[in-house]
This record gives C-alpha cells, structure tokens and sequence, in this order.
C-alpha cells in the first residue's frame, strides 16, 4: 500500500514536467507593419507567408517556405527568440506562445522593419 502511494506521488510530481516537454506546432501568416520603409517592403515574400512554431523533444524552431529555418531559445515560459539574418538584414524572431492569442513577431535590428502575426 506505502509502495502504491509513493508511485501515485512520484506520477503527480511528474505530470508537469511530461505537459511542459510536448511538442507543439503552430501556425502563423505574418503581415508587414503599415510603417515599414521601402527596403523592408522589398523583403515581403519571405515574411508574407506561413511561418510554423514547432516544439519537438524540447527544441523550438520557426521554419517557413520562404527559407527562414531557425533554432529558438526559450527565454520565458512560453516565449522563444532566434536571430536570422536575411541579406543585410539582421533579423530577431520571438514567439509568444504562453499568451493568448498566441504571437510572432519579427524585427530587424539595423532597418527598423516589423511584421507581427498573431495565431487566435
């Protein structure tokens, strides 16, 4: 019976750990800032397009079919950044996925341009 008990104590202890490393994917279609200079705007079809959020084993990764493919590290519960860079364009991705909505943002560092997508 104690050895039952500790079993059912040690499961209880783990169900966090086991919720908090599974993988996860979510989509987002990105849209450019209305503010955003022309030299960004020329960089719109890498962005303008479905961008997937993807947890596996505890690794999150952004990957889009405009050639954006980068690694995340978490920084928070539930939020992840990447640095990309694009050309001449130094690109920081961070994805919110502990808020809700879920949010991905990416921004350059030297241009000033953004595009934001939010999953509802």
């Amino acid at each position: 019976m104690i050895a039952f008990r500790l079993a059912a104590v040690a499961l209880a202890g783990a169900l966090p750990f086991a919720a908090s490393a599974q993988d996860a994917e979510v989509h987002f279609w990105l849209k450019a800032d209305p503010k955003n200079i022309q030299g960004c705007i020329a960089a719109d079809p890498s962005f303008t397009r479905e961008h997937t959020f993807r947890m596996v084993n505890g690794q999150a990764e952004i990957r889009s079919a405009g050639g954006i493919n980068v690694k995340l590290k978490q920084r928070a519960n539930g939020v992840y950044t990447g640095d990309f860079d694009l050309g001449r364009m130094n690109l920081n991705i961070v994805a919110n996925t502990a808020s809700q909505p879920k949010m991905l943002t990416v921004t350059t560092q030297n241009l000033g341009c953004k595009w934001a997508a939010v999953r509802e």
